[in-house]
């Protein structure tokens, strides 16, 4: 099976494609002269069971299997749908959306597609598994399963399990959530000076041999060992921080690299980098669009008012974002485990809410395990409850349920947060409850008219005991 894209029609009405793909099941070529290479390819090259994507320009319309032979009726009669001399019949796999990106190699008649590291490539390899999970189920790349340590730092007897796609690590100050992360990350490079060190990480990779995952056991006695070249292979690690000037380069690389490698225009790989923002970040909301890459490798943003400024200027959450998420499409990352700290840094709470969405599907799309560690009340509130693991000086709780619960509760229950609001605030409420209860109305009324000077009458906490004192005074 090879995957090939193609486009038959130069007229500006796409639906002619469909049309003949539902009508005909056809794709076809016209003659273009005895010594033309795309219509000796389609005859010799093109086989049965190919994926092959339909387009005109770099607007996707179908992707469909190879089903016929080639056939030849030795005429063009252009008044006709299925005008062209060269044909196979095909079946449509799937029908292109308005939500996809734009294929990103838009020239050409027919091609077929050889790098599999190629941003063309990739676009009909993830169209083609969405369509096919069964037949196209990805089986390479590390995937955590649960880690050991038996002595470092804070940690003594410690066992962790891992969830997929996520898992995110939650804890309080000092509970060990940073230096769990780069414990994983320098695990394979990591000898301990104690020959007694039982610490173990188990994880499952792809047995090229076997075709097929099988768990394997890393030890610090092995670390220098296949198994341990393979863990260090597959692990990306984004610490806490964001350095901007790194994102700058990669985003000016990447469009040189990229015009090189597919032989694409600058304004194409331009086009490829909004589409994949606008795509990525539409429930976002982000406010400015990039614009482009100049001659001397600076990088440039446009804002709603198609004000163009230096990507030096850009928000402090949305360097955050562009600078891991982006990042981390762009540069095709598949079949890893990918460890973040602190996601949240500089992001507004709007985001926090719906960011560990993005990595989700991103983590779907690419075959890959995110593990995270976080502050945030936002992203705990927002996580499944089975990809949650809570650090304590116990041990780890893994059966939290704080999916979809208030703020407040998350911030008490799981971050350990003794107050919610200000401290003196909190201790007034205390007191004027406390007074309630002791029936001493008076100075709970005065009480609670110092607090609603100081926060106003809206506050559900006022509003509560002012209820409260009414019912008790009847």
């Amino acid at each position: 099976m090879a995957f090939w894209h193609m486009q038959m029609y130069q007229d500006s009405d796409a639906e002619s494609e469909k049309r003949l793909l539902t009508e005909f099941e056809l794709i076809g070529l016209g003659y273009l002269g005895n010594n033309d290479k795309q219509v000796k390819q389609f005859q010799k090259d093109v086989n049965i069971s190919d994926i092959i994507l339909i387009r005109r320009g770099k607007e996707s319309i179908a992707l469909v299997e190879v089903v016929g032979e080639v056939e030849d009726v030795l005429e063009d009669d252009f008044t006709r749908l299925d005008w062209f001399r060269y044909r196979r019949k095909v079946k449509v796999l799937d029908w292109a959306t308005n939500k996809m990106d734009y294929f990103p190699q838009p020239r050409g008649t027919l091609q077929k597609l050889i790098n599999e590291k190629t941003h063309s490539y990739k676009y009909i390899e993830n169209w083609y598994k969405k369509i096919s999970p069964s037949f196209y189920k990805k089986q390479e790349g590390l995937k955590l399963q649960k880690v050991y340590i038996q002595k470092f730092k804070m940690f003594n007897e410690f066992n962790l399990n891992f969830n997929e796609p996520i898992t995110v690590i939650a804890g309080i100050n000092g509970s060990g959530k940073t230096t769990l992360l780069e414990y994983i990350n320098q695990f394979s490079t990591y000898i301990s000076d104690k020959d007694d060190d039982k610490s173990s990480i188990e994880f499952k990779m792809f047995n090229e041999e076997a075709k097929e995952s099988k768990v394997e056991i890393l030890r610090y006695s092995n670390s220098q060992s296949l198994e341990s070249k393979y863990f260090k292979k597959h692990i990306v690690y984004f610490p806490t921080g964001t350095d901007i000037a790194d994102l700058k380069v990669f985003l000016a690389e990447y469009v040189k690299e990229t015009m090189h490698k597919e032989n694409l225009r600058p304004s194409d790989v331009f086009d490829r980098i909004r589409e994949k923002i606008d795509n990525v970040f539409q429930e976002l909301d982000i406010l400015v669009k990039f614009d482009k890459v100049d001659a001397d490798g600076n990088v440039f943003f446009r804002n709603k008012k198609d004000e163009v400024f230096s990507i030096d200027n850009i928000s402090t959450g949305e360097k955050t974002l562009l600078s891991k998420v982006l990042y981390l499409y762009l540069k095709e990352i598949i079949d890893k485990v990918i460890l973040i700290d602190e996601p949240e840094l500089s992001l507004h709470p709007a985001w926090q809410n719906r960011v560990l969405k993005l990595y989700e599907n991103f983590a779907k799309e690419n075959n890959c395990q995110i593990i995270i560690a976080t502050h945030s009340p936002h992203i705990i509130g927002s996580a499944k409850n089975e990809w949650i693991r809570i650090l304590t000086e116990d041990g780890v709780i893994n059966d939290i349920l704080a999916y979809g619960r208030d703020i407040n509760w998350v911030l008490k229950e799981v971050m350990g947060a003794g107050y919610t609001r200000e401290p003196s605030i909190t201790d007034k409420i205390v007191e004027c409850k406390k007074l309630l209860e002791d029936d001493n109305y008076d100075e709970a009324e005065k009480l609670i008219d110092a607090i609603e000077a100081i926060i106003g009458s809206n506050d559900r906490e006022v509003m509560a005991l002012r209820n409260s004192l009414e019912f008790w005074r009847e």
